[in-house]
């Protein structure tokens, strides 16, 4: 079964002469590891970020592990945070306000997920990217790099089947 199933997926910006995302159509399997490339400008983030449910399309239909999330002809949206999956954005997206381990804890909180397993989730994120030293700093405290990686453990700690890069 896919976990990502994109049909005639369009993205055209009011104003604009060409679409930014045009009929794009796209099968991604469970397991499977999938590299959009292009030059700057193509589309590659904005596919991303209707995938998120952060942009809507302007046609087509995605489904995402099985379920409808967007289907323009039908009018059907699932908002973002009910898409089950992360997403590590350019810019980083950490919480200026929150120490690392905060924003990595962000997503189990949201969730829910019980204080000794939101302990252990966070520990083992923060150990995968090697950036439990800095789980007492802020984001401002930090290199761009380190920056990505709390950003990649804030991502692997949701524990979501989907994760857009």
């Amino acid at each position: 079964m896919s976990i990502i199933t994109i049909e005639n997926l369009v993205k055209a910006y009011p104003g604009a002469e060409i679409p930014a995302v045009d009929n794009i159509n796209l099968e991604i399997e469970e397991g499977e590891f999938l590299c959009l490339l292009g030059p700057s400008g193509c589309g590659k983030s904005t596919t991303l970020r209707m995938i998120a449910g952060l942009e809507e399309p302007t046609a087509g239909r995605i489904t995402i592990e099985g379920r409808v999330v967007d289907d323009v002809a039908a009018a059907e949206r699932i908002p973002a945070e009910k898409r089950n999956l992360s997403m590590v954005f350019q810019a980083y997206a950490l919480w200026p306000h929150m120490k690392v381990r905060e924003n990595v804890a962000f997503g189990p909180r949201i969730k829910k997920v019980p204080e000794a397993e939101l302990n252990k989730v966070v520990d083992e994120a923060l150990e995968k990217l090697s950036i439990t030293k800095y789980q007492n700093r802020y984001p401002a405290e930090m290199s761009g790099g380190q920056q990505q990686r709390v950003a990649i453990a804030r991502t692997l700690a949701a524990r979501n089947n989907i994760m857009l890069l």
